[in-house]
């Protein structure tokens, strides 16, 4: 039987960048139970908010991401955040135009939808926890981060070229080196995001203020508050009461916190 690998057993140069995997997956996880939960006070979410099934799913496509990414099966984390995105893109739409209607009749009524593999669904979401200015941005970004993804779902050319040079430099599934991993960790980290941004925008706004807004009125401690789409979304809350004592030292610490 196989067994996962443990921090510990791995190469000296590879521990730092796995952390960083792990820390990014366990960080995305709390935001979306989070979502779930906070979501879930309402009494219909059961019978009327894709999240209450799915979010099993997407819990299980980071954990392969964090699984994966130890092992080093790269190819097949990028499929994982393929579905990542386009099933938050997907549930986002479809609890934007029938957020009342149950499960089945979602099912029903959005049935291509569930069905295609385009996203050109993206161009008609509702944003508006982000800025007017930096929407056609996020916009841009998903249709990135779908693309880049998308080439390791089914055999391409540019797949087959990457594992060609792979060969040709001696490096096997599981010999990655760290560059190879941290680069993969960058494009986890925009993807993560990114679907953080549209479950935010699949459930009521107040979901993101009990988030992002400390008691105390500051920004929590979050990895993914250093999204400059997180971070955007997190000032939409600046209205909140705890925070207009000290507005000016959480805004200048959001902005200096932003990286990505």
């Amino acid at each position: 039987m196989l067994r996962n690998t443990e921090i510990s057993e791995l190469r000296p140069e590879m521990i730092e960048v796995v952390r960083r995997a792990q820390h990014l997956v366990h960080s995305y996880l709390a935001g979306l139970a989070f979502i779930a939960k906070d979501t879930a006070r309402d009494p219909a979410f059961t019978s009327n908010h894709l999240l209450s099934y799915l979010s099993q799913d997407i819990l299980q496509s980071a954990m392969a991401v964090m699984t994966l990414t130890t092992e080093g099966v790269l190819n097949v984390v990028r499929r994982e955040l393929r579905f990542l995105i386009e099933a938050s893109i997907k549930i986002c739409y479809v609890q934007q135009r029938s957020y009342s209607s149950t499960i089945e009749e979602k099912l029903q009524l959005y049935d291509k939808v569930f069905q295609s593999q385009r996203i050109s669904i993206k161009n008609n979401l509702d944003l508006p926890l982000l800025s007017e200015g930096i929407r056609e941005e996020f916009y841009e970004e998903v249709g990135r981060l779908y693309g880049a993804t998308s080439k390791y779902v089914h055999l391409s050319p540019d797949q087959i070229v990457e594992s060609i040079a792979l060969a040709q430099a001696g490096i096997t599934s599981g010999m990655e080196g760290p560059s190879e991993v941290e680069k993969l960790n960058l494009l986890a980290e925009r993807v993560l995001a990114a679907s953080l941004v549209l479950l935010f925008h699949s459930v009521p706004s107040w979901v993101a203020g009990d988030w992002l807004v400390d008691r105390n009125g500051s920004t929590i401690d979050w990895h993914f508050v250093q999204s400059k789409f997180i971070a955007d979304l997190d000032q939409q809350f600046d209205y909140k009461h705890e925070r207009q004592d000290r507005l000016a030292e959480i805004q200048a610490h959001r902005a200096v916190g932003i990286r990505f």
